[in-house]
């Protein structure tokens, strides 16, 4: 493998190489993803039946999963392109699912933060007497910059900007939006895109077509919120916000680590689906596959042959397997060199369709468990008149939505929206005067006094 992968990134023995280099790169493929199909589907089990069950009603994919494992894994069928089409659709489900949540996290998100500015209205407490704007000023700077790591630097500042009480028009919102948006005229689609999508879901501007289905019990929720006006909210009104709050969050965190467990589950059995066809049989595979088998019969209540406690037992024997494994398929991993120099060669090769797969396996073992798997990045240089066609699209969305919401809701977007934001100071000057600015022209002591707490939780975290 170590020659082929050689060979194609040196443009030799072209031809010989991309007939070779899938069926080899599935094979490591196959053996890691059997080694994490077993220890993610064995985990699943135990914490099922530690819980009685998730919290996620998602029976019908759980039962499709099981039949598809039975099936190579009991019966020792081949896979066929309905076993893949089953899996596939169910991980776009799941993705809908999640985005589905991660709208309603971002809605919950901006309440939260308005909340929490409301908080010792009902409280009786005072600023303190030796506190004043410049020495939290001073202190939040020396915060900032005790980090010699631009990045962290910069982490700071945005964690520090979406706490502060603000007091900004909408145009110098506007204006700060397209001065942060106007550093993406050197970059390509995918990044501005990525982009635009970060902001709109910090500022509950993306919605998905099917939340209001998947979840109406959130729905409800957060119309019931819309109805409460800060500016008159009421001891009683301010405790049952809270409580909503904390208790749609749990719901939704554990709603989320369901699907995170069932993806990782997903992923790994697509991987082997697509690459079973070149697995080697050796004792980690068999291994696995008397693990994965046994789990499976668990699960469907079939009588297996083994407990759940000789399953647990069987792991020992693949201590260290993935972690020598996984430098190997890492370092043979040339599919975005090979996707760029060979798409030619490939279709003339009628390797297409075989390719196609074996793109799709480092994402499959990316972190990000949620990725499109045919989706692909417009590198495509953005254009000055698409960024200013963006920036219109989005102002006028942050308008719609202003003119729908209060006062504090709307300070709220703006505060989430510009911690997103590219750093957008020119100098330290300009950071300081910004933080004491914001600082001192609050006049809303309970308000401030939650900022104080807020901003010294960060600077002490």
């Amino acid at each position: 493998m170590k020659k082929i992968v050689s060979d194609l990134l040196k443009n030799r023995n072209v031809e010989e190489g991309l007939k070779e280099y899938p069926k080899n790169f599935k094979k490591m493929n196959c053996e890691y993803a059997m080694i994490r199909l077993a220890m993610n589907y064995y985990t699943y089990y135990t914490m099922v039946e530690e819980d009685n069950g998730l919290v996620i009603d998602y029976h019908k994919e759980l039962s499709t999963l099981h039949q598809v494992i039975e099936k190579i894994f009991g019966k020792n069928e081949e896979v066929s392109g309905e076993d893949i089409s089953k899996v596939e659709d169910i991980r776009k489900n799941v993705i809908n699912n999640v985005q589905d949540l991660t709208c309603y996290v971002d809605m919950f998100n901006v309440y939260e933060h308005a909340l929490n500015r409301v908080e010792y209205r009902f409280k009786d407490e005072e600023i303190p007497a030796d506190y004043t704007d410049e020495a939290l000023t001073k202190k939040l700077m020396q915060f900032i910059l005790e980090d010699e790591d631009r990045m962290a630097v910069n982490q700071k500042i945005s964690q520090v900007i979406g706490q502060l009480p603000l007091r900004l028009t909408k145009n110098k919102f506007y204006e700060m939006l397209a001065q942060g948006m106007s550093i993406y005229q050197e970059g390509t689609k995918k990044s501005l895109d990525d982009f635009l999508y970060m902001i709109k879901t910090t500022s509950m501007l993306e919605k998905t077509d099917s939340m209001q289905e998947n979840y109406p019990h959130l729905e409800e929720v957060f119309d019931a919120f819309k109805e409460v006006e800060f500016k008159t909210i009421s001891s009683e009104q301010y405790e049952d916000m809270r409580y909503n709050i904390e208790k749609s969050s749990e719901y939704i965190e554990d709603t989320m680590n369901g699907y995170l467990m069932l993806q990782e589950i997903i992923n790994d059995l697509l991987l082997v689906l697509y690459t079973k066809d070149s697995e080697e049989e050796n004792a980690t595979t068999a291994v696995c596959e008397d693990i994965i088998k046994n789990t499976n019969l668990l699960f469907l209540q079939k009588f297996p042959e083994k407990s759940a406690e000789e399953i647990m037992d069987l792991f020992v024997q693949l201590e260290g397997c993935q972690e020598e494994l996984y430098p190997k398929l890492t370092s043979f991993d040339i599919t975005d060199e090979i996707q760029k120099s060979y798409q030619e060669k490939i279709a003339e090769l009628g390797l297409s369709e075989v390719y196609e797969q074996v793109y799709k396996l480092p994402k499959l073992n990316s972190d990000s468990m949620f990725i499109e798997l045919d989706a692909e990045d417009d590198t495509e240089a953005v254009s000055e008149s698409y960024v200013m066609e963006q920036q219109e699209a989005l102002i006028q969305a942050y308008g719609e939505l202003f003119q729908n919401n209060e006062k504090m809701i709307n300070r709220a977007v703006m505060s989430m929206a510009l911690s997103e934001l590219p750093v957008f100071f020119n100098n330290i000057s300009e950071l300081q005067d910004y933080i004491y600015n914001n600082l001192s022209i609050c006049t809303d002591k309970a308000e401030k006094l939650a900022c104080i707490e807020i901003l010294n939780g960060i600077m002490e975290a």
